[in-house]
């Protein structure tokens, strides 16, 4: 695939990411009244699993003939940013694994123990968002150089 290819489909792949995250975000705002965080609680739960099922995905495509291969091939000189990045999925896969599966061990009447979860989530989501801007920063600059004969 063309690094271009590549290059949109991983930022198509953000944009999903993107949504998922609002919808989380929307979740977790939820205010619930009385002690019952039932319905918070599966709502949180469906739209975390959710996300992490596509962020596994989309990491995956990144790393394995994605957009991280391509910019090697094109800019050897960001193999290290490409190395780190990569590092960082290893730490979101362990983030959100264990995040959902508290959320999945969660007892609605456990206020305290949902609460800090989303604590966790809301740290997780920024930096997702953090991780995310230096994946399309890295993705724009390898593939300027490229195009300019740079590197």
């Amino acid at each position: 695939m063309d690094p271009h290819t590549l290059a949109q489909q991983a930022i198509l792949e953000h944009k999903i990411l993107e949504h998922l995250k609002s919808a989380l975000e929307v979740s977790l705002a939820w205010e619930v009244e009385g002690l019952d965080c039932s319905r918070k609680l599966s709502s949180v739960r469906f739209v975390m699993q959710s996300l992490e099922r596509h962020l596994l995905r989309m990491m995956a495509l990144e790393e394995h003939d994605g957009y991280m291969e391509a910019v090697v091939d094109a800019s050897p000189s960001h193999y290290g940013e490409v190395k780190k990045l990569k590092l960082e999925h290893d730490e979101f896969r362990t983030a959100t694994h264990r995040i959902v599966s508290r959320l999945d061990s969660l007892t609605p009447q456990d206020s305290e123990a949902f609460e800090a979860t989303c604590d966790d989530i809301r740290r997780l989501t920024r930096r997702l968002a953090e991780h995310s801007r230096k994946e399309i920063d890295l993705l724009q600059e390898a593939f300027l150089q490229q195009e300019t004969g740079l590197d």
